[in-house]
């Protein structure tokens, strides 16, 4: 018979696209075990939230949402020393929800809650771009102008087709930025760059076989001289190769900290699928911090 856990679930309002599976899972933890809702609808409150678990006794913690709610609740939870070592779980029920893809989180209930109450725990190493904590990537650049072009309240209701139709409106009317690329001593001007953590980008699009999100290693693509044909070449590559390395007008560094300054305008970031503003440069790095994830 399995132990008794007590559970604290943080619930993003406004990224919840699967109300049934939580509330499938929330109901098969109830016959067991301890559960405590926090539901939240804006970061200030969503900051309270997790200043009030620090002070409290539970055993594991679920966040649930999409992979830019994860990257918040990392970034508050590392402030605590108490729930930085807290086991975490996760219930996807955002837009792209990579981290479900990399953890290989199911979309059924039963799954999902024998996951939460056993003992598979994965630990991730936290990256950082500037002072923001992230889990899967990075992007500077073309990606960056996407999200940042995708109204909150849109993506709510029309999730993966809002970023559909932003990303052709970008790739028809493509403005490239100019940044400088630095990192081992060498530096190379390009026009988008990619630190990833993880294997999966978009979706279920492998863009690297040298990484994952349980694995040490940071993988930042840089992409020169970007063209829409090159975008569509890069599409392909993905598709049938599930690796971009290979492509010749991308250099890899496989570097754990990286340098990227503007040449022209401030360069739009988009940070684990959110974006984070524009910034006149940034420096990406992988830390020594982790955090403890329940996964398959």
């Amino acid at each position: 018979m399995e132990s008794k856990l007590k559970f604290c679930a943080v619930v993003n309002a406004n990224a919840l696209r699967n109300q049934k599976l939580l509330n499938q899972v929330i109901d098969l933890l109830k016959t067991n075990h301890e559960i405590e809702i926090f539901e939240t609808k804006s970061k200030e409150e969503a900051r309270d939230i997790f200043k009030k678990l620090s002070l409290k006794l539970f055993d594991r913690l679920i966040i649930t949402g999409g992979d830019g709610s994860f990257n918040f609740a990392i970034n508050e939870i590392i402030k605590y020393p108490s729930l930085s070592t807290k086991e975490l779980g996760y219930i996807p029920s955002g837009t792209a929800n990579i981290l479900g893809i990399e953890a290989k989180i199911k979309n059924n209930a039963r799954s999902v809650y024998d996951l939460l109450v056993s003992n598979n725990i994965k630990k991730i190493q936290l990256s950082k771009a500037n002072d923001q904590y992230f889990f899967l990537m990075a992007g500077i650049g073309f990606d960056g102008q996407i999200v940042e072009a995708v109204n909150n309240s849109v993506k709510r209701y029309l999730g993966k087709l809002a970023f559909i139709y932003k990303s052709l409106t970008h790739f028809i009317f493509l403005k490239p930025n100019q940044m400088m690329v630095s990192s081992n001593n060498e530096t190379i001007d390009a026009n988008w760059v990619l630190s990833t953590n993880a294997k999966y980008y978009g979706g279920k699009y492998s863009i690297t076989s040298k990484t994952g999100l349980f694995e040490k290693g940071l993988i930042t693509y840089a992409f020169v001289n970007l063209t829409r044909l090159k975008l569509i070449y890069f599409f392909f590559l993905s598709i049938f190769k599930g690796d971009l390395s290979s492509a010749k007008e991308i250099k890899v560094f496989q570097s754990n900290k990286i340098s990227i300054k503007k040449i022209n305008h401030p360069l739009p970031v988009q940070i684990d699928g959110d974006y984070s503003g524009r910034v006149e440069q940034i420096q990406i790095e992988q830390t020594d911090k982790f955090v403890s994830l329940l996964s398959y």
